[in-house]
């Protein structure tokens, strides 16, 4: 809980974060589709409205989406050829802002 909020971690994959998705999310009254947004990041929250718990009041509360990018552990041959030609041609650096930086 957050708040009155429901609170819910998601799994997803690298592929769905990087390109975008729909996908099932639980709820109390069962699964319904959820869009994630291309480039979204791991730890970031997500709103479903009014699909949380019934308050007291007969209001709904809101789902919150919890996003984390799961990794596989397992590869094909095939899913760590396609990994690694896509590490060879990317140029995005996630540490760019690190470069020089002392702690």
């Amino acid at each position: 809980f957050k708040g009155d909020n429901l609170v819910a971690e998601i799994p997803i994959t690298p592929e769905e974060a990087v390109l975008g998705a729909e996908i099932k999310v639980p709820t109390p009254e069962g699964q319904v589709a959820m869009k994630i947004p291309a480039g979204v990041d791991s730890g970031q929250s997500l709103r479903l409205k009014g699909k949380g718990w019934w308050k007291a009041s007969m209001q709904r509360t809101d789902l919150m989406v919890t996003i984390k990018i799961v990794t596989p552990k397992k590869l094909s041959d095939t899913e760590r050829e396609y990994y690694q030609k896509l590490q060879q041609a990317s140029t995005y650096n996630p540490r760019k802002d690190l470069e020089g930086m002392r702690l």
